[in-house]
């Protein structure tokens, strides 16, 4: 895609959720396990119509988390085009370690097997988040819970400006924000001032699922910048 393109930040309104749901889709296609497992089905229509009503939830239901969408324009006649997604949550509690709290399980998991597993990944996935707040002493923390590129529409600065948007609103409350991040993004997020914490998180989901694949995720911080 060509480097003239001019990639904003702005809000999301929930008439974009579906398409962002499709970018998201798309960025991870199925290189990413967690992402495989948490939005099942994600590259169907089915599994998109699911992911996007779950997203259209969690949106109309948390007040300390901010969708954003990066849009391109360019072209003759200056189209604008959704290229990616970002939430940012201000956590000042830690997550439930239990899934069914956050989630309908059976309607999203309807696979016993599959909602164990799911459970087990996200009993593990939550802790250092969680000791983060801990340690925050009730200020909270700045969370990247969801970042996403269209694989068309690389290399613009799209993933810098979703990440600084909300490293800036972090600096701002003087908050350290954090991310479980992929190896992939792993230099982004570099770039952006966050630094590995914990190189390869830990998932202990038993025997029985030895043979599915693990997430392999990096937590990276960055503190506060005055």
């Amino acid at each position: 895609m060509a480097a003239s393109n001019k990639v904003d930040v702005a809000l999301l309104s929930d008439e974009d959720i579906p398409i962002c749901f499709q970018v998201l889709s798309k960025s991870f296609a199925h290189d990413a396990p967690f992402v495989d497992i948490y939005f099942p089905d994600h590259d169907t229509p089915s599994g998109q119509a699911q992911g996007s009503k779950r997203l259209t939830k969690w949106k109309q239901t948390s007040d300390n988390s901010t969708f954003l969408k990066a849009v391109a324009r360019g072209g003759p006649g200056g189209e604008e085009r959704i290229i990616g997604i970002a939430i940012w949550t201000h956590m000042t509690e830690a997550p439930p370690a239990e899934l069914e709290k956050v989630e309908d399980v059976e309607e999203v998991w309807p696979d016993e097997a599959d909602r164990e597993y799911m459970a087990r990944l996200w009993r593990d996935y939550v802790v250092p988040r969680s000791q983060a707040i801990n340690d925050s002493r009730g200020k909270g923390i700045y969370v990247l819970e969801l970042l996403a590129v269209h694989p068309d529409y690389q290399r613009l600065g799209a993933g810098t400006a979703l990440v600084k948007w909300g490293t800036r609103a972090a600096d701002e409350q003087g908050l350290k924000a954090v991310v479980e991040g992929t190896p992939v993004a792993r230099h982004l997020y570099e770039q952006c001032g966050l630094r590995a914490e914990i190189e390869e998180m830990r998932f202990d989901v038993g025997e029985e699922f030895a043979g599915r694949r693990k997430p392999k995720l990096i937590f990276l911080v960055r503190e506060p910048k005055s």
